[in-house]
């Protein structure tokens, strides 16, 4: 079945993960995805590097399933004739490479914009298109998490800065782009006109943090988290008996009344201290060090088991192993078997679900160039060219990156 995306043709020059993963996403759902890379591993990153232990690497299968790949030289001229040719029938470009780089390149907006009017051209910068800092390099736990304030303000007091998670601040990146490329071509639809659209890890980064940064700008305070003085007692994470952690996300008084029957503290419930938000908020750190006594008397699955028999609102905090494992997770499809020719590889679903014509997983992310030929062929270019490519640097020789040729 096709998907929502089908006939959408993207070009790609992406790297690391915030522009694979938009371009990921739409491969799912239908694009066909063309990743434009250097002809060599070295000159890419070496990304497809494989973890030790496996033979396959699955964060690089994950970031480029369903694409076909490109490998060509962008500083030749023969090299960027392919790519004006390829852009001419695109309907995107997308890249996360610097600003400056794709200018250097011939591949900035007004370039390529001149040979197909109707482009939707989409970047990822740093810290935006102006300003002093327009121009430096950037990853997202710099720009998006460290810069943005989220590291400073997730941080409790006396306990060394959170690092972020890898890839955290450009999976938000990528999700802001799709968006915004399929804004543009709604636009396009409506009136025939293609588009530049810019976002920055700095911004996503903000608006992400909305909650502290609008009370900055309205000079309101901006308090940082301490769980021993949470002003709402049932918004907060408690240590169970097994050294466990209990996460619960309730404030209103019609949950107090639920909560306290689920700790079997009766009295609570009509404590004056406690019994309502305002009295709770005033109270916090005597009611977080009572309900510290009571978590800790019984164990995670315990404590489990109340909380849904009375529909309280929490979660316990989860390891990765326990998240592959998750019943409701493998019910709901969450995960994937991706074949390869070296072996499956388990990866993460696409988690939008469109019900009439759902997003799949295809194909393994492709080796280096290797769709070269049937792309250049699709191009109108003819076997001796290709050959001469090969024979100039142009592209590489594909019998030497182990996959198979066209060429017969």
């Amino acid at each position: 079945m096709a998907g929502v995306l089908e006939g959408l043709k993207v070009v790609s020059m992406e790297r690391n993960i915030a522009g694979p993963l938009a371009s990921a996403c739409m491969a799912d759902w239908g694009a066909d995805v063309i990743r434009v890379e250097p002809p060599t591993e070295e000159e890419s990153g070496g990304e497809r590097g494989r973890p030790t232990k496996a033979k396959v690497n699955p964060d690089f299968q994950f970031r480029n399933r369903n694409k076909r790949s490109l490998a060509v030289d962008l500083k030749k001229e023969a090299g960027r004739d392919i790519l004006y040719r390829l852009v001419q029938q695109a309907d995107v470009f997308l890249s996360n490479y610097q600003s400056s780089s794709l200018k250097k390149l011939g591949m900035d907006y007004e370039s390529l914009s001149r040979l197909n009017p109707k482009l939707i051209y989409a970047i990822v910068t740093g810290y935006g298109a102006k300003g002093p800092d327009k121009d430096e390099g950037a990853l997202d736990k710099v720009a998006w998490w460290a810069r943005s304030g989220i590291q400073d303000v997730i941080t409790e007091p006396g306990v060394s800065s959170v690092q972020q998670p890898p890839g955290l601040g450009d999976i938000n990146v990528a999700i802001y782009l799709v968006a915004g490329i399929l804004g543009a071509l709604f636009h396009r639809e409506k009136t025939g006109q293609g588009q530049e659209l810019e976002l920055s890890l700095f911004h996503c980064g903000i608006w992400g943090n909305f909650k502290f940064i609008l009370n900055a700008l309205n000079g309101l305070p901006v308090r940082k988290p301490d769980r021993t003085k949470e002003e709402r007692p049932m918004h907060n994470v408690y240590r169970t008996k097994d050294d466990r952690w209990l996460l619960l996300s309730m404030s209103t008084d019609l949950h107090w009344t639920v909560f306290c029957r689920a700790v079997e503290r009766p009295a609570l419930e009509n404590d004056p201290r406690f019994n309502t938000m305002a009295g709770r908020r005033e109270n916090c750190e005597e009611l977080v060090r009572l309900l510290d006594g009571i978590f800790a008397a019984r164990t995670l699955d315990d404590w489990e088991k109340r909380c849904r028999e009375h529909h309280l609102i929490y979660s316990k905090v989860q390891t990765p192993a326990e998240v592959i494992n998750d019943p409701q997770a493998l019910a709901n499809d969450f995960f994937v078997d991706l074949p390869h020719p070296e072996g499956t590889v388990k990866i993460i679903n696409s988690p939008m679900n469109f019900r009439q014509n759902p997003a799949s997983v295809k194909t393994p992310a492709p080796e280096l160039g290797q769709h070269n030929e049937e792309i250049l062929l699709d191009l109108g270019y003819s076997r001796e060219e290709i050959t001469r490519l090969k024979e100039q640097g142009v592209i590489p020789d594909k019998s030497r990156l182990g996959v198979p040729s066209l060429e017969g």
